[in-house]
């Protein structure tokens, strides 16, 4: 409860120093452009999901109720420009480092530690089309992920030291929604990797978005992506098949 509302203090005074800042600025920028930028948001990732190395398949499990103990790094951003030609981009970046303690039946059968590191990195392009209170922006672009996984016994050497990385086109559509004044519903969903990169990629994500001065805004949502990826075979097979998800809480900047 306390790290609550040290949490709320922090968004109120961050939201108050970007509200004057953006202000300053805004007076003298040009209204081509309307920029949205959410430097730092909370996303609680719970992960499902198994990683497969060689012949050994690892289940990367991280529940909800021990994120506060195994989120060790996070640096997440969100940043996008719409032009007023109804053409924008939008730059979404996710660093997360999870480590769990698991007991492994099995080959293994011991207690493990699986310590992994995700990088996601989007980069988007927009189309908005609006209809009285609704947009919708059609989405194409690229999704960049890195996968560090290692599995390490409380004695001897890790079991598992894998490290991948691909990149997946997606496809996707986001509809905003203002129903009422100063609130918003965003929902959005894509799907990638046509087996270029992953065999398949998808994600989703809802949230509702309360505006209460004119260049900050609050949030609070879902969101989940899953990825199905492959390469190599035999001794040098990699394969990672699980869903990041969990709530988003952040706070955005818009000018």
């Amino acid at each position: 409860m306390k790290n609550c509302k040290i949490l709320v203090i922090f968004f109120c005074l961050l939201a108050m120093m970007g509200q004057t800042a953006i202000a300053e600025d805004a007076s003298s920028s040009s209204k081509n452009w309307e920029f949205n930028l959410a430097p730092f948001y909370i996303w609680g990732v719970a992960i499902d999901g198994d990683v497969t190395v060689g012949t050994n398949t690892v289940p990367v499990e991280v529940p909800f109720s021990d994120i506060t103990d195994n989120l060790e790094a996070a640096f997440i951003v969100h940043f996008e420009g719409m032009h007023k030609s109804n053409w924008g981009f939008l730059i979404d970046v996710n660093y997360l480092d999870l480590s769990n303690d698991l007991n492994l039946p099995g080959p293994f059968n011991r207690t493990v530690n699986v310590d992994l590191d995700a990088t996601l990195a989007e980069f988007s392009g927009l189309y908005r089309m609006i209809n009285g209170d609704h947009r919708f922006d059609a989405i194409l672009g690229l999704r960049y992920t890195k996968i560090d996984n290692k599995l390490t016994a409380a004695t001897g050497p890790s079991l598992v030291d894998a490290s991948e990385d691909w990149l997946d086109p997606l496809i996707g559509l986001r509809w905003v929604w203002g129903f009422a004044d100063k609130w918003s519903l965003v929902a959005r969903g894509d799907i990638g990797g046509f087996g270029i990169g992953s065999d398949f990629a998808a994600q989703g994500l809802a949230v509702i978005d309360w505006q209460p001065f004119k260049y900050v805004s609050f949030l609070a949502g879902y969101r989940a992506i899953y990825q199905d990826y492959e390469s190599g075979s035999g001794q040098d097979l990699f394969r990672f098949d699980a869903t990041m998800h969990g709530p988003v809480f952040g706070i955005n900047f818009r000018w």
